[in-house]
């Protein structure tokens, strides 16, 4: 059974080896994970099976909008809705808030399609976003109800 906790100062090193693990490109160091814990506008939560991380998304909350600055499950247990989870988690985390987004890159089909799902949409596209391979992102938005009530 899959558990979402939210990372601490004692397991922020979980998040990094998943990190490193799914990422090539830049990938965040445990010790910026730690320092995530101190900005209060960021939340990380790690996706655990049993007692090994598997998978973490880490957002920012930037009202009035947000944004999935990292989202990442291990290769061996993807297609098994933990990235499901993590973004439920992820809109839930935003509540009141008006829109929730983040990057892609272009050639990711599962990832992109997995955000579709969840209701984002591509708005824009930046050019040579990565860099190891260089490739341009897409940038998704989803709209969420906000602190109006829209919809």
């Amino acid at each position: 059974m899959i558990v979402l906790r939210p990372m601490n100062g004692e397991n922020y090193a979980h998040a990094a080896a998943v990190e490193q693990t799914c990422f090539l490109d830049r990938p965040w160091t445990a010790e910026q994970f730690r320092e995530e814990l101190g900005i209060d506008f960021s939340r990380t939560f790690i996706a655990y099976d049993g007692d090994a991380a598997v998978g973490f998304v880490n957002i920012w909350l930037t009202p009035p909008t947000a944004t999935v600055n990292n989202i990442a499950v291990l290769p061996g247990h993807r297609r098994r809705g933990i990235a499901d989870l993590l973004l439920d988690c992820a809109e839930e985390v935003c509540a009141g808030l008006e829109e929730l987004t983040l990057e892609v890159r272009v050639s990711n089909r599962p990832a992109i399609g997995l955000y579709e799902k969840h209701g984002f949409v591509n708005v824009a596209r930046r050019r040579n976003f990565y860099e190891n391979p260089r490739e341009d992102a897409f940038i998704m938005t989803k709209k969420l109800s906000g602190v109006n009530g829209n919809d």
